[in-house]
């Protein structure tokens, strides 16, 4: 039987937020992996403004911990831009994670009434814009992807880069996954799907799990956005843990660090009737798999 705190430290977060960033963060590239290096096996690092690669290449001490980046396709990168995922992918080592948008999405403002909502932040000063200012970035029109979601997609399938959904609705998310699929894109995470704002049907994460999707479940969803933890642990059962992939979601100045909100994440699934070896498979072997890590490790 595997021990969960080992677990831990081999684990792969695929979410982790780091600044700078117009989003108050605990983090900076260079600070997580100062503190969080012999914690955890590595981390996906995300910011809903800049790309993170430029972040990672800027560190210049050899690190036990992995560490990939990616791009978050909002307004602030110019929304569904090819060039902007080639210019990321072009200059990382790794296969970098490609979210599709998310507080830009079109969804994603017509379901909160700003740009960034207030239980992201822990900050009584902080401004944020109303959605209803902001020009949406959508993926489809009528029913089918924009032109320039089609060229992410081959971008994304050029440079073998991860899929991941997203804010958008979970409609567009089914639309989304199943043209990537036909062009060969093998790599895709549905972004925590039971968030409220997007609320995907569990029949639709069955049916894409099916299709080869790993099904994203974040400690934040329980931590901030309080679905209960038998909730998460029943779509987990429902999907099967070999489809799931655990992530923390983390990264506000309020939240703990990945390697504690991963543990007590993994505690709190535990209690739920989660084995230690299927967190290991969610938390370990399947980050590996979606990062191809055993042949990217460099």
């Amino acid at each position: 039987m595997k021990n969960i705190r080992d677990i831990i430290k081999q684990a792969i977060d695929i979410h982790v937020h780091i600044g700078p960033e117009i989003i108050p963060r605990k983090y900076t590239a260079q600070l997580f992996l100062d503190i969080e290096e012999e914690k955890l096996g590595g981390a996906v690092l995300k910011n809903h403004f800049y790309p993170t690669q430029p972040f990672i290449n800027e560190i210049k001490i050899k690190s036990r911990a992995m560490l990939f980046g990616g791009i978050v396709l909002n307004n602030y990168v110019g929304g569904l831009n090819d060039q902007a995922v080639y210019a990321s992918s072009i200059i990382s080592k790794q296969p970098i994670v490609v979210w599709f948008p998310t507080i830009s999405a079109e969804n994603f403002l017509n379901e909160s009434k700003f740009e960034i909502p207030k239980e992201w932040i822990n900050k009584k000063n902080f401004s944020a814009k109303k959605s209803n200012e902001i020009e949406p970035v959508r993926v489809t029109t009528n029913g089918k992807l924009t032109p320039n979601a089609i060229k992410v997609l081959s971008m994304i399938e050029q440079y073998n880069a991860v899929l991941a959904t997203g804010h958008i609705a979970w409609e567009e998310s089914v639309i989304l996954i199943n043209k990537a699929l036909e062009m060969g894109i093998k790599k895709i995470v549905v972004t925590h799907p039971i968030y409220q704002r997007i609320d995907m049907p569990l029949k639709i994460q069955k049916k894409l799990a099916k299709q080869g999707c790993f099904i994203e479940h974040s400690y934040s969803m329980y931590s901030i956005d309080k679905i209960p933890i038998n909730k998460i642990a029943s779509q987990i059962k429902a999907v099967g843990f070999q489809s799931v992939i655990l992530s923390s979601d983390v990264g506000q100045p309020f939240s703990p660090s990945p390697s504690k909100a991963l543990y007590q994440f993994a505690l709190l699934l535990n209690q739920e009737g989660i084995s230690e070896d299927e967190l290991f498979t969610m938390l370990v072997a399947n980050p590996k798999n979606l990062l191809s890590m055993d042949k990217n490790r460099v």
